[in-house]
């Protein structure tokens, strides 16, 4: 039968067999149907008639139908009709004059107005009946045919997410694509996903304008100065960032008090390695937080005279500078090879903070963390083509502010909003992962924004990704382009299970095989189908609230904002700001192949400095 397989006369004959079984089952369904309203309507016409006359009333008008059958319809002169009194007498009567009877007439007028009303009685429960009937036949093959809700999750519009929402629990102003977000769930973290240009900026903005406007504090990293455009308050806020000329000056010992803080401070500049053997990492973070623990007493200390020290001393002047302390051990004399390892990891995340202005009063974070009375903000930007440059420096800023909430007097009421776009384009936050799950005591609220999940994954490692983001209770999922994110927001989403219904037909040339089989089975599928999430269009996006909250689709619509400064300002490093001071190190080189430090690259200027004595 291979030949019907995709072949016109094959098509024709399904077509057909189905088509004409379908009738057949319609028609089915419209005789019984009629045949039920048909006994509704002669039994509603009967009781009425029943109810509305005697037995005597009934027996005149049978009587009457009887005589004018014979004698008007029948046309028998002679005929007779033979009639019951209440006492049991029968009276034989003739029908010509049962017929002009008046009295007769009158009580036959009685019941056939009891008739009429007992016709209309019948229609209006006619009626009525095949209405429940109707919705009830289309409601039960409704339920056969659509998917019945067991358990897990559900997609809702974001109309009635809301109305959930402000049902169920209280709210503070803060929403997402116009939906309320529940007040308990702002210290619960925040997930915004998706790729560039899918509408994460428009999230970001309809957020922050509510923080301003209930007057809270937040930490903002803005790559793209989006957010320092709109929001930011000139001589009120703060910007770092060493290449912008807002940027605030900063330097590490304004964020440390205690020798562990060292500690803390290098662990967020020197990142794990992706090699399986950690010494390099913990050595270059001992020398780190050695060398800035000497330098804490030091006159003169500054950034640039920090980077200096740790690049262009000799290893001798390193070792007698820092001995007594752990970071001496690792630089030991005869381990040439194994320091110049060292000093290569320390290379890597110390240099940025060579383009960082020194001044007399350095911002610090952590003071402006405790500092629950300023209203203020924090916004940390940079270039796109500065971000390997900074990114150590970045870290370690945002690091601090996160492990700062953590050293505050526990207040549910507190808000420190730590928003942070573009997270895997940071090295490792030592401190994000313990913040996020402890801060809610503390007021710590951060909203972390992730372009694709393998890039997370690449800073993170699985495990860890997939705990950081579980932090998060409230995700917003905008469109992916690649299939792995788009699976792993799949199942972020959560799952459903429901009652599928499978429909089988069978045809045959004997109307016997003719027929329908419904079959129900409980199917386990994703809220959101990952290539859903692939096919969406910008500024349309799923919202995961957690809890006991459905899922629900929205869109967002763009709102222009009043644009309010730049969103990047370019400082011109001089001469002045980069050179080492000549009394600490001699003669400095400002040139290279006949260029000034301000022309050079930052690949340039971190060569210039010469070996020699600091001290």
């Amino acid at each position: 039968m291979s030949i019907f397989r995709g072949s016109g006369v094959g098509n024709f004959t399904r077509g057909g067999q189905t088509t004409i079984h379908y009738f057949r089952m319609i028609w089915q369904v419209v005789v019984q149907f009629s045949r039920a309203c048909l006994v509704l309507f002669i039994a509603a016409v009967a009781i009425t008639y029943w109810i509305k006359t005697d037995p005597i009333e009934r027996s005149i008008a049978i009587g009457y139908a009887e005589a004018y059958v014979k004698h008007e319809g029948l046309k028998l002169e002679d005929s007779t009709v033979s009639i019951t009194y209440p006492d049991g007498r029968d009276r034989v009567i003739p029908a010509a004059g049962y017929l002009r009877n008046s009295g007769v007439q009158e009580i036959v007028g009685r019941s056939y107005t009891a008739l009429l009303f007992g016709v209309v009685t019948g229609l209006v429960s006619l009626v009525i009946f095949s209405a429940l009937v109707f919705r009830f036949l289309n409601s039960t093959g409704k339920g056969f045919s659509d998917e019945e809700f067991v358990r897990g999750g559900k997609l809702v519009d974001a109309k009635e997410l809301g109305k959930t929402v402000k049902r169920t629990t209280k709210t503070a102003g803060l929403k997402m694509a116009g939906i309320p977000i529940p007040k308990d769930s702002e210290p619960a973290h925040f997930l915004v996903v998706g790729a560039p240009g899918t509408g994460k900026s428009e999230t970001y903005k309809e957020m922050l304008s509510e923080f301003r406007r209930r007057g809270e504090r937040a930490v903002v990293y803005d790559p793209a100065g989006d957010m320092v455009s709109h929001f930011f308050r000139e001589g009120q806020d703060v910007i770092l960032s060493p290449f912008d000329a807002r940027g605030r000056s900063w330097d590490l010992w304004g964020e440390c008090k205690e020798e562990y803080e060292f500690d803390q401070l290098a662990a967020s500049f020197i990142p794990e390695q992706k090699s399986n053997d950690p010494f390099w990492t913990q050595a270059a973070r001992l020398v780190f937080s050695a060398m800035a623990r000497k330098l804490a007493d030091h006159p003169q200390r500054s950034n640039r005279l920090f980077v200096d020290k740790i690049l262009n001393a000799s290893l001798e002047e390193i070792i007698g500078y820092l001995k007594g302390t752990e970071g001496a051990a690792i630089l030991a004399e005869g381990a040439e090879k194994m320091a110049a390892s060292v000093r290569a990891v320390l290379a890597t995340y110390v240099r940025s903070l060579k383009y960082l202005q020194d001044s007399d009063d350095p911002f610090s974070i952590k003071d402006w963390v405790k500092n629950d009375g300023v209203d203020q903000w924090i916004f940390i930007t940079r270039k796109d083509d500065q971000k390997e440059v900074v990114r150590p420096l970045i870290t370690a800023w945002l690091d601090t502010a996160s492990s700062a909430i953590l050293s505050m007097k526990p207040c549910r009421d507190r808000r420190i909003w730590l928003m942070i776009d573009e997270l895997p384009s940071l090295n490792r936050l030592p401190s994000l992962t313990d913040t996020l799950a402890q801060s809610r005591k503390f007021g710590g609220c951060g909203v972390l924004g992730v372009q694709s999940y393998p890039q997370l994954v690449g800073i993170y490692g699985r495990d860890d990704a997939d705990a950081l983001v579980g932090m998060c209770s409230t995700w917003a999922v905008f469109r992916f382009n690649e299939d792995r994110s788009a699976k792993w927001a799949s199942n972020g989403l959560g799952a459903t299970e429901q009652l599928e219904t499978n429909e089988g037909i069978s045809y045959g040339v004997n109307d016997i095989r003719d027929g329908v089989s419904l079959s129900r089975q409980r199917q386990l599928r994703p809220i959101v189908l990952p290539t859903e999430i692939l096919f969406l269009p910008d500024l349309h996006g799923y919202l995961k609230l957690g809890r006991s909250f459905p899922v629900a689709k929205f869109v967002l619509k763009r709102k222009e904002l009043k644009r309010r400064v730049e969103g990047f300002v370019d400082r011109k490093l001089n001469v002045e700001e980069v050179i080492v001071d000549e009394d600490l190190h001699g003669d400095a080189d400002v040139s290279i192949d006949g260029k000034t430090e301000v022309e050079q690259t930052p690949d340039q200027m971190a060569l210039k400095y010469r070996d020699g004595a600091i001290l």
